[in-house]
């Protein structure tokens, strides 16, 4: 997850973290870059070439064409509560448990799910 600050503009966001501007809107559907607001929450998955490995497998495909598959490129910012588990907030967003660790896995302030904290911003 990443807090927008004041004078950010999405390609500069994109490229200050290391993925392309296409990648970034695919990250973030309806993301309105005309529109930023310093501290609104945007989703940044870094490519890492073990995400890209996963992604090229049958695998991937496998899941990301079944019927309502969730699509790893994007993802949903989702503030942690007290309480949440990673499995109750993977169930609540179609996600398998390890799906959720997945797309989380690259993600700043992510220390795995023993590690949850109120307030933590996750990709769900």
């Amino acid at each position: 997850m990443y807090e927008v600050r004041r004078g950010d503009y999405c390609y500069k966001i994109a490229q200050d973290n290391g993925i392309s501007y296409d990648q970034l809107l695919r990250q973030n559907p309806g993301l309105s870059c005309v529109n930023l607001q310093v501290g609104q929450s945007i989703c940044l998955i870094p490519q890492s070439p073990s995400w890209d490995d996963w992604k090229g497998n049958s695998g991937w495909n496998d899941w990301n064409n079944n019927a309502g598959a969730r699509n790893l490129d994007s993802c949903r910012p989702y503030v942690v509560k007290e309480g949440d588990l990673c499995s109750r907030i993977a169930a609540a967003n179609g996600l398998t448990f390890s799906e959720l660790v997945d797309l989380n896995e690259n993600t700043p302030n992510w220390n795995g799910c023993k590690r949850l904290y109120a307030g933590q911003q996750i990709c769900t």
